[in-house]
């Protein structure tokens, strides 16, 4: 009875250390590795990840805490211009979810994207490749 009384409670405690795991990655706004395969998927055809290097959409390297429509080399939309957000995890997952319903008027052909885990998980790579205040 004893063995099986270990066995128990470590898989208790395994159990209880991996939900501890996954509340940690929810609290730190997502995963950067997950975040960087859904870059590479979802926004690398017309955003670059390298500062001062512009495609069809502005860099998203230093996005996270910067003011939209202010990357230097990109010409915005009006409604990018005018929209004063300053991208931040809550602005980027409203942005990300539905870019066209967040500011309308913008010139961004992307229909969002709906997975609440795949955002969290893009925005914590954005905030990786920005520089930190």
């Amino acid at each position: 009875m004893n063995g099986f009384y270990s066995i128990a409670v470590a898989l208790t405690m395994s159990i209880a250390t991996m939900g501890i795991a996954t509340a940690q990655t929810l609290v730190s706004g997502g995963n950067v590795a997950a975040g960087k395969i859904v870059y590479l998927h979802q926004c690398s055809g017309c955003h670059s990840n390298q500062p001062h290097v512009d495609r069809f959409g502005p860099t998203l390297a230093g996005v996270y805490g910067r003011m939209s429509g202010t990357a230097p080399l990109h010409h915005y939309s009006a409604a990018m211009k005018a929209a004063h957000i300053l991208w931040g995890a809550d602005t980027l997952d409203d942005f990300l979810e539905n870019p066209r319903q967040d500011i309308h008027g913008t010139t961004m052909p992307y229909s969002g994207l709906a997975s609440a885990t795949a955002r969290a998980d893009i925005i914590a790579y954005l905030k990786s490749i920005s520089p930190q205040p």
